[in-house]
């Protein structure tokens, strides 16, 4: 177990370590970067555009429905109107998410695939660096469905807790007060728990594990390292809660472009840091088997010494 003095200065040594893995290709990950920012903002302009006026014709029919007779033709064909709108609406948010989620497990993983390289010195072309992904994509994704469902089951676990005792409490300052504690809680708890998850998907990545077999192999090497992810953690959730903050300057009414600028500016921040955070992470995933790295290899090596060196027959 890590004490607190080198607990601080193995995540100050990751925050520093972390840049210089840019400069060691800046053309390479200067070209990732702008990969990530323009289909991003490419995904959120057209997603801005294309939802608009279903919007805006939503909220009308919204507006119109309760002044209108419900006898009437006018409030059936608003009402229809409303329902086809939402349709239309949903299916929309529902493919611009599963685009989004796709592109992003995409991003994430060349990003760490690019940061191994760097972190361990070798040259590496933007080309090789998209088809090495491409080969590699199948084992982030098992694992990131792995982790998602554990963090479903996480998110319901805390509801499930949660909504008894809001309705049992009735003062309204109280229950504020306590959905505040319980989410700060949970949010606290959920990035620590997330260490492991972030450091199985680098595994996933780098090594030829995915799922369950990632999850168990983080949980191996991140002992006594788990304070110093939970630490990256914290940085890049406040880091992204303050940047969702400035989504609320979006609703601006003076001004079309304005709130659109807003929004580039904010999700392209946001994936900057979440660029940082991943590349953080594969430092911290180098930490971690330094640490532990001699113990797992040399159990790993007495493994590989037992196996026979004679041709394994009837191999199915």
């Amino acid at each position: 177990m890590l004490m607190a003095s080198d607990m601080t200065l193995g995540f100050l040594g990751i925050l520093r370590e972390t840049p210089k893995i840019f400069s060691k290709n800046v053309r390479l990950m200067a070209s990732l970067t702008l990969l990530n920012l323009l289909l991003l903002s490419l995904f959120f302009l057209s997603n801005f555009f294309s939802t608009k006026p279903f919007i805006s014709d939503l909220v009308t029919k919204a507006f119109l429905i309760p002044v209108s007779d419900p006898k009437s033709t006018e409030f059936a064909y608003l009402l229809i109107g409303l329902m086809q709108d939402l349709r239309v609406f949903i299916g929309l948010e529902w493919t611009y998410a599963i685009v989004i989620t796709a592109t992003s497990l995409f991003l994430s993983t060349a990003t760490i695939i690019a940061s191994a390289a760097m972190h361990g010195g070798e040259s590496l072309f933007f080309k090789e660096l998209l088809l090495s992904t491409l080969k590699s994509l199948k084992r982030p994704f098992f694992t990131w469905f792995y982790i998602t469902l554990l963090g479903l089951g996480y998110s319901f676990l805390v509801l499930e807790n949660l909504l008894p005792m809001m309705l049992i409490i009735q003062q309204p300052i109280a229950s504020k007060a306590l959905l505040i504690t319980i989410g700060i809680l949970a949010s606290i708890l959920y990035n620590y728990l997330g260490v492991i998850w972030a450091l199985a998907f680098v595994i996933s990545v780098l090594e030829e594990k995915c799922g369950i077999e990632a999850l168990g192999k983080a949980a191996q090497i991140v002992k006594g390292m788990q304070l110093l992810g939970f630490g990256l953690n914290i940085v890049f959730t406040v880091s992204s809660s303050i940047l969702f903050q400035a989504l609320r300057l979006m609703t601006i009414k003076q001004s079309t472009v304005l709130p659109i600028v807003i929004g580039l500016l904010v999700v392209n921040s946001i994936c900057l840091v979440k660029m940082f955070w991943w590349m953080a992470h594969t430092v911290f995933y180098y930490q971690c088997k330094e640490t532990q790295g001699e113990e797992v290899e040399s159990q790993d090596r007495i493994l590989y010494s037992k196996v026979p060196t004679a041709p394994i027959l009837n191999e199915p």
